[in-house]
Parts: C-alpha cells; structure tokens; sequence
C-alpha cells in the first residue's frame, strides 16, 4: 500500500514538514521540504510505501495531525 499527502489550505509548509519529518521513516528536512513543494505544485505526492498494520498506524498519526492523506492501493 502506498501513503499520499494531499495539499490542502490549511497547514503551513513548516507545519507539514515537521510533521513528516517526526513521523515518516527515513523522512529528513530535505526530503520533507520536497514533498511539500511537491504537494503544492501538482496536488499530491507518494511519501511512504508499507504493510498492514504499519501503514494505517501512519496514516492515522499523519490524519490526527491534520495532515490531508490517503491510502492506495498498489497495483501488481
């Protein structure tokens, strides 16, 4: 399963990027600053890939946060 941030009108870049970064693995302040310019420009941005239970466990620490993310489903 794949974890998508959505961009949204609420959150501040410095806000989303801490947020990445404190709970992504593998997530620095580079990356983190990315994906947000990512986010901001096309919508959307893949931030981590996993398994049951890991994933919905971040998913749910990044929602609770007020973070806009979704699950997919990958494709074989």
């Amino acid at each position: 399963m794949s974890l998508y941030l959505l961009d949204d009108d609420v959150n501040t870049f410095e806000y989303v990027m801490h947020s990445l970064t404190s709970n992504v693995p593998m997530c620095n302040t580079l990356r983190a600053e990315q994906i947000a310019m990512l986010v901001h420009e096309s919508g959307e941005c893949h931030i981590h890939t996993g398994f049951p239970p890991s994933i919905y466990i971040l998913y749910a620490q990044l929602h609770k946060l007020g973070l806009t993310v979704q699950l997919k489903i990958d494709k074989k």
